[in-house]
This record gives structure tokens, C-alpha cells and sequence, in this order.
């Protein structure tokens, strides 16, 4: 379910979009192309993919949109961690705007008008669970793992997690959150 996506390119040094986006059959394809690291969101790839998605709202030619990650590992294990600790730790701000266009970027998937579809093959974990969650149509597989690994460490779950995790049915989400 997972995007197979070359190796040859990355490993003649070529740099790769961290993002493809394409349309098909008036379906917009959206791919995190970081398998390496897991598909771990950075802040271009976010700024890529609200810019695909904004694009599409207002394009009559696309009916709807996939968002996939390429590997056979992950759809997303989060947010870049390492490049928001550099960022923190060397006193830029990266790590403050990507958590507010990361929010704004969860947000627009939750009120996109088209419908979003989301194959959720292989680890969805905090910042990638947050751009799942707004789809109207979200896919497992049975080698999905979800995970909000930040509560390990005492961090709030984030990027909609006291929004989605209440609404699980059977309670079951309260149980997790606590």
C-alpha cells in the first residue's frame, strides 16, 4: 500500500522532492518521500503540502486526494525531531513556525471540501497521526502501528489529540490519552 519509490535517484546523490504530488484520474496524489527517515515531516514538507492542497481546493479538475507515504516502513513517524531540536537548541525559530503551519496544515485537511483519503501503511505516529485524522476516510493495514510515542516523555498529545482521541468509540480513547 506503501509508495515504491526508486532508490537510484537518492543514491547517485540526486536530491529527491520530499513530497510528489501528482493528479490521475482526477485524484491528487500526495506521497512524503523521506523514507530514510521514516517520512518524519519536515517544515518544507509541510509548507509543499498545504501548498498541493490549496492548489487542488480550487481546481474543478480534482475530485479528491491520497496521501500516502513512499517506503515500506512508515506513512509518517511524526514531526523531524532532530531538526526541531537543532533549531531550538541554536536559538532559530524554525521550530516554532513549523508547529504553527504543521497546526494550520492539520486544520485545512480537517476542513478540506474535497474528500481525503489516507493509507496509514506501516507507522503513523504524532505529527503523522495529526494529518490522518482530518481525512474522511482513513485505511489500515495490518502492518499499521498508531502511536502518539510524545506521552512517553510527559508531552501533551498534540497536533489534535485532545480533539480525536475523545471521540474513539467505547472510550477507548480516554484510556489511551490518560
Amino acid at each position: 500500500m506503501t509508495a515504491q519509490v526508486s532508490s537510484e535517484a537518492s543514491s547517485a546523490g540526486i536530491v529527491q522532492d520530499e513530497v510528489l504530488a501528482h493528479v490521475r484520474n482526477h485524484i491528487g496524489h500526495l506521497t512524503l518521500n523521506r523514507p530514510a527517515g521514516l517520512n518524519a515531516l519536515t517544515l518544507d514538507m509541510v509548507r509543499s503540502l498545504s501548498r498541493h492542497l490549496q492548489a487542488w481546493a480550487d481546481d474543478p479538475q480534482v475530485h479528491a486526494v491520497v496521501l500516502r507515504g513512499a517506503g515500506e516502513k512508515a506513512f509518517c513517524a511524526g514531526g523531524d525531531i532532530r531538526s526541531l531540536y537543532d533549531s531550538f537548541k541554536s536559538g532559530d525559530t524554525l521550530h516554532e513556525d513549523f508547529f504553527v503551519e504543521e497546526y494550520a496544515l492539520d486544520l485545512a485537511i480537517h476542513n478540506y471540501r474535497k474528500p481525503v483519503l489516507a493509507l496509514m501503511d506501516g507507522f503513523v505516529l504524532g505529527g503523522g497521526m495529526g494529518l490522518v485524522q482530518g481525512a474522511d476516510l482513513r485505511v489500515v493495514t495490518d502492518r499499521s502501528r498508531l502511536a502518539m510515542p510524545e506521552v512517553a516523555i510527559g508531552y501533551f498529545p498534540d497536533v489534535g489529540g485532545s480533539y480525536f482521541l475523545p471521540r474513539i468509540s467505547g472510550e477507548l480513547g480516554i484510556y489511551l490519552g490518560v
